[in-house]
């Protein structure tokens, strides 16, 4: 069973498509991670993201956070229920503005001629 972990770390920003998969990155023994952290971290912060393996088998990628933020960010900017999620939030907050709210009370308090009215003037474009 592989063991699979993401460390992340405060650092600059990297561009996410010119990073390798976790097999071409340096590697650093999770010895050494264990006993010379500052040093792998160091790694991590000037290359973007180190492989820690164990026994000589990748076991974990150390990367920075911001990083990390920026592959969530293009993963769920990929996922379509994401960009309906964003949608949905967008929608939703114009309705909550005072102009909207003053629109639903208008409607709901309107008589049926001014909603006859209303719906006249619309449809000949005014």
């Amino acid at each position: 069973m592989a063991i699979i972990a993401i460390i992340a770390i405060m650092s600059g920003n990297y561009n996410l498509h010119s990073l390798h998969l976790s097999q071409d990155l340096q590697s650093s023994p999770a010895s050494e991670l264990k006993n010379a952290f500052k040093s792998v971290f160091n790694q991590a912060l000037q290359q973007g993201a180190v492989s820690i393996t164990r026994n000589r088998k990748r076991e974990a990628i150390l990367l920075s956070a911001e990083l990390y933020d920026q592959m969530i960010a293009e993963i769920a900017a990929k996922d379509p229920l994401e960009a309906l999620r964003k949608d949905y939030d967008a929608r939703f907050s114009a309705l909550q503005t005072n102009k909207a709210k003053a629109a639903y009370e208008d409607a709901f308090n309107a008589s049926p001629e001014d909603l006859g009215k209303a719906a006249v003037d619309q449809a000949d474009g005014q």
